[in-house]
């Protein structure tokens, strides 16, 4: 049974792709993994909802992205995107789901009998199939958990007729693991021929963990060497999550917000009273202990005041500082104004706001930064105090000189756990980068 199934294949120039694209950046635009063939198998897919289901969704859109031929073979699910095939095969689903007396009869009573070698052989037989035309399979969770034994005797011989393709079992759980530990293999085990199925690695298959803390029980139970099995993490899409647009997910990539750290905003237009040129001083300072940080100035030069001459000393300033790569105008890059969707993307990214204005009448990026949970830099302003009392740091900048409040930031982000949870996960636990790092190199 097929959900849905694409009739062509072809690699498209980056200028013929969907706009509802995930982006990535640099490799995918070199289309070098047109033609590669990746299965990817599980029990289920969404809407059906799980971790791994949407891990899965995840890992297709962008080995889509990177021009990898990608179609899911599942028990359940659905695709909407044109450019991802789904195969649904209901015998992949957990047995109970399409032969609860068969499941009851494997697990309760422990019998193998006619029945659990027909499903198998059947299981084969449609692997058999459908797998013949790819090059790289991975099989999410189905190799070490119950829910299919019939599968995993299945693809087992599988694996033994076609030992020419890559073979990946991606290791979310284990069921003889509970907590990090090997269970009461005495207590659990139901036959001889499920826990051979479940602690015999299969010849020719690469094991991936998820966790350093995962692998090790693995290893053990299975004997595995702790070189035979790759530990690539979960991660998260940024992109989706933060629910980021298309317009400013397209600079994220290119000036590589994942990969900065730390960033800073000013929500600002580009007067001489807001002095962005202090700011400057600031991150000049800051760079010496934040190499990668990136401050983004949102704002244009006033069309009511006469302020490219302000501007031009701020690009000079910055010429000066060899900060090309670390300050970012967005008035060189937007010929409008950015829509509220947009501002919030920034924030959303940001680790501090900078507001160092001469004056203000209110400061509405002081409400905004606190709806986004943002630390905010001030000057010390009488109207500031009565908007956001105690919860900003102030920073007079006619008595502390950029020197010293870049030691007063420093101290402030190198002790703040949010903010620095927020790098970790934007610099480690970025899938996209996970899946280019960790996961391609699997696959060439």
């Amino acid at each position: 049974m097929k959900k849905y199934i694409m009739s062509s294949k072809k690699c498209l120039p980056a200028d013929n792709r969907s706009s509802s694209r995930i982006p990535l950046s640099g490799i995918r635009r070199e289309g070098r993994y047109c033609g590669k063939k990746i299965a990817l198998l599980h029990f289920a897919y969404p809407p059906n909802t799980g971790g791994v289901e949407t891990l899965i969704k995840e890992h297709a859109g962008f080995l889509t992205e990177l021009n990898f031929d990608v179609t899911i073979f599942t028990g359940s699910g659905e695709e909407k995107n044109p450019r991802i095939k789904l195969i649904v095969i209901p015998e992949l689903q957990s047995v109970m789901n399409f032969n609860a007396p068969l499941q009851d009869k494997i697990l309760k009573k422990g019998t193998i009998d006619d029945d659990f070698y027909q499903l198998a052989k059947l299981i084969e037989q449609k692997l058999e199939n459908v797998l013949q035309p790819f090059d790289v399979i991975i099989v999410h969770n189905m190799l070490t958990i119950v829910r299919n034994l019939p599968f995993i005797f299945a693809f087992t011989e599988y694996v033994k007729k076609n030992p020419n393709k890559k073979y990946i079992a991606w290791t979310h759980d284990h069921s003889y693991i509970s907590e990090f530990k090997i269970k009461d293999l005495a207590t659990v085990v139901n036959s001889e021929l499920e826990k051979r199925l479940l602690i015999t690695p299969i010849n020719g298959v690469k094991y991936i963990a998820i966790s350093e803390s995962f692998k090790k029980p693995l290893i053990q139970l299975m004997n595995l060497k702790t070189e035979d099995v790759e530990v690539i993490p979960n991660g998260i899409n940024i992109k989706r999550f933060l629910e980021i647009d298309d317009s400013i997910w397209t600079v994220a990539e290119k000036y590589k917000f994942t990969e900065s750290f730390p960033i800073i905003v000013s929500p600002v237009n580009i007067l001489g009273r807001k002095k962005l040129d202090y700011c400057i001083d600031i991150i000049n300072c800051l760079r010496a202990e934040f190499p990668n940080l990136l401050y983004i100035i949102t704002g244009n030069p006033s069309r009511h005041h006469s302020t490219n001459e302000y501007f031009n000393q701020l690009k000079k300033q910055v010429s000066n500082y060899h900060l090309e790569k670390n300050v970012l105008f967005l008035t060189e890059i937007f010929n409008k104004a950015l829509s509220d969707s947009e501002i919030h993307d920034f924030y959303s990214f940001s680790d501090a706001i900078f507001l160092f204005s001469e004056s203000e009448n209110f400061g509405l990026p002081l409400l905004e930064a606190f709806l986004t949970r943002t630390a905010i830099f001030t000057s010390d302003l009488s109207v500031f105090h009565e908007i956001a009392g105690d919860f900003v740091n102030y920073i007079d900048y006619k008595t502390i000189d950029p020197k010293q409040a870049a030691a007063i930031i420093l101290s402030y982000i190198k002790n703040n756990k949010i903010i620095l949870a927020n790098k970790l996960t934007r610099t480690k636990y970025n899938l996209e980068s996970i899946i280019q790092k960790r996961l391609i190199p699997l696959l060439e």
